[in-house]
Formats: structure tokens, C-alpha cells, sequence
């Protein structure tokens, strides 16, 4: 008769309870703690960025989301100054593609009109009061959308660009 042990999990024991095993049980239970912890601290959640660029006689800044998930409401602002005001309408071009993480739900102001071409959207706005304007969307990331996007938004001077600034989003489960 071989000499065969009486179970099959005669040897299991033995293997549960090496130091490999243990140290790999040890490292997955902290990996744990550190993602709840990092979780409850709201290191997961979505992170907003500012950026500013000046040029042309305008200054452009922009708020976006950094790091998001999808399903979540993130912030997308921009906000243009010009010393002494604004002499006609100011035209923001805004990468398209960048849209197609976000779900919109609504812009405030509404554009006075909008086109597009060459991978850009074209929003004119009617020039408001003083030297500052700010250009608002509601949006959340798409659900299920696994990756990021890179964007640009710009202030149009005729058919150039007066001031650019390129972002972007970086997508986490």
C-alpha cells in the first residue's frame, strides 16, 4: 500500500501556517487599512485645481477637476479679468473632446452663441459690467468612465488665442 495521507488536507495546516503565508497576510491586511484610512480621510474623493495664465491683456483662470471618479460632481469654473473692462464679446475655445468625460447639466451664462470646429468649441458671451467675468458648468463626471482627459480653454483675440491654459483630469476607481 503507498504510503498516501488520510486526507486531503492533511498538508493545508502546515502551509497556512508558514511565515511566507503570514507576511503575505500581514502585508494585505495593511494595504486594507491604508485604503480605508485614506478613504475616510477623503483622500479618494476629487481634487480641484486652479491654474492661471496672462497674456493679450487678459488674465484666465480655471477651475477643474485634478482627480475625480465618475458619478461625481466636480467643479469646472473660468473666470477672465481684463484692466478696464472688456471692449466687445468675449469668445472662451474649449477643447471638445475634454466633454466627453462630463455629464452637463447646465452652464451659467447661457453663450450669446456657440460653434465649433477643429476639435474646439466656440462660446461667445456678451461683455459684462467691469473687469471680471466667470463662466460656470454643472457638471459630473460621466458613470463609468474609467479614464481621464487633458483639456485646454481659451480666450479668442479675433482668430488667435490671447491666453491658454491646458489641464488635466486624472480618473480613479
Amino acid at each position: 500500500m503507498e504510503n498516501r495521507p488520510e486526507s486531503t488536507l492533511d498538508d493545508v495546516g502546515k502551509v497556512a501556517r508558514s511565515k511566507g503565508v503570514a507576511r503575505l497576510r500581514t502585508a494585505a491586511a495593511a494595504v486594507l487599512v491604508i485604503v480605508l484610512v485614506a478613504g475616510v480621510l477623503g483622500f479618494l474623493g476629487v481634487r480641484s485645481s486652479t491654474a492661471t495664465a496672462q497674456g493679450g491683456g487678459y488674465e484666465l483662470e480655471l477651475t477643474y477637476p485634478r482627480i475625480a471618479r465618475s458619478g461625481l460632481d466636480v467643479p469646472w469654473e473660468v473666470t477672465v479679468r481684463r484692466d478696464g473692462g472688456f471692449d466687445g464679446e468675449i469668445v472662451l475655445a474649449i477643447d471638445t473632446s475634454y466633454f466627453e468625460i462630463l455629464e452637463m447639466r447646465g452652464r451659467l451664462p447661457e453663450p450669446s452663441s456657440e460653434t465649433a470646429g477643429e476639435g474646439l468649441a466656440y462660446l461667445t458671451f456678451d461683455p459684462p459690467p467691469g473687469d471680471e467675468f466667470t463662466f460656470a458648468l454643472d457638471v459630473r463626471i460621466r458613470a463609468g468612465r474609467q479614464w481621464g482627459e487633458s483639456g485646454s480653454v481659451s480666450v479668442m483675440d479675433g482668430e488667435k488665442s490671447a491666453v491658454t491654459i491646458y489641464f488635466d483630469t486624472w480618473l480613479v476607481p
